[in-house]
């Protein structure tokens, strides 16, 4: 019975469309750009004579400047979100891809969305500290 259920997943059309293979693949890469850029960029810094013991900027305000001061590996909750973003995205477009196909292609493109806007926000934060 398991073992029907596993092959069952397998042989889901949603494993099987290329729109959801390409934006999955996308999204799963730009989230692993995101990890390796902020740890090229932001790990050096907690090194640097410059930070005050390995303490970066992490959050940046117009109206109140720089408003949260942490340690170089709290700038990984961007990539950690997005990693949850694929995640639950994917498993929600699965459940409804067989009834609602449109609401599966929504969710699906939201998270590749979602990684560009993610990807943007990593960029700011290595431009803040530098």
């Amino acid at each position: 019975m398991i073992f029907y259920n596993i092959s069952k997943f397998f042989e889901h059309p949603y494993r099987e469309d290329l729109f959801v293979k390409i934006n999955f693949i996308f999204s799963l890469l730009l989230n692993l750009v995101i990890w390796f850029i902020l740890y090229w960029k932001l790990h050096p810094l907690s090194y640097s004579a410059e930070t005050d013991y390995g303490q970066i900027y992490l959050h940046y305000n117009i109206y109140f400047g720089i408003d949260n001061i942490g340690s170089w590996y709290g700038a990984f909750i961007i990539p950690i979100l997005g990693l949850f973003i694929i995640l639950f995205n994917n498993l929600l477009a699965y459940i409804f891809y067989v009834r609602e196909k449109l609401l599966s292609y929504v969710l699906i493109f939201t998270q590749s969305f979602l990684q560009i806007v993610l990807f943007a926000a990593a960029i700011f934060l290595i431009l803040l500290n530098i």
